[in-house]
């Protein structure tokens, strides 16, 4: 295994266990409820498809993985009680589709909404990124006039020979113009953060019930 290799399969790893940590934190929210659950994703390059799917799995409850560009809107959003909703982010910002279900069904949805997530390239390390994720949720929240209150940034993955010709192209213009830096493959992950939002959610919904 070369070193690429290993930081991509190393990197998908930590994100599982950061999704993981992610779907646990919103476990309390729905244990013990019949209500049905989606999990409507976003997805281009297949990184916030695989985190979805690690979140449902932390969730470890009945709860139904939808891909956004293969469900009737309509019919979701009259299927389902309670929505958690998640978009990769690109320089075009969120998913098109997802954007037009939260606005289109937006009087529907917004009460059903339990929580939100993004995937990403920005780690939020500097105060440049925690501004550059704020302003991702704001972006996808905007439709919204009650945002989620539960809501968390993953790290996504990017390899470069995988990306369509145009995506290939405004990233390499924004690395080298924007973000100053050598344009190249990459797999990022933050679980602790994950981890620490599940722990601090459990004890606020533990506090809570007592």
């Amino acid at each position: 295994m070369d070193r690429r290799d290993f930081l991509l399969s190393t990197g998908i790893i930590l994100v599982s266990a950061s999704a993981y940590s992610f779907g646990n934190s919103i476990k309390p929210l729905i244990e013990g409820k019949s209500e049905k659950i989606a999990l409507v994703y976003g997805t281009r390059y297949g990184a916030t498809e695989d985190t979805a799917k690690w979140i449902a799995k932390g969730i470890g409850s009945n709860v139904d993985v939808l891909n956004i560009e293969t469900i009737d809107l309509d019919e979701t959003i009259h299927k389902y009680d309670k929505f958690i909703i998640g978009s990769g982010i690109w320089i075009d910002g969120a998913h098109k589709r997802l954007m037009e279900l939260l606005s289109t069904y937006k009087e529907q949805i917004q009460p059903k909404i339990i929580a939100s997530f993004i995937v990403c390239g920005t780690t939020g390390e500097d105060d440049a990124g925690k501004v550059r994720i704020e302003g991702y949720f704001e972006r996808f929240h905007k439709p919204l006039d009650v945002k989620p209150s539960l809501k968390r940034h993953f790290g996504g993955r990017m390899i470069i020979e995988k990306l369509s010709d145009k995506d290939r192209k405004l990233l390499d213009n924004f690395y080298r113009n924007v973000l100053k830096k050598e344009f190249a493959s990459w797999d990022r992950t933050k679980p602790e953060d994950a981890e620490k939002f599940g722990i601090e959610l459990f004890a606020s919904t533990k506090a809570l019930s007592s």
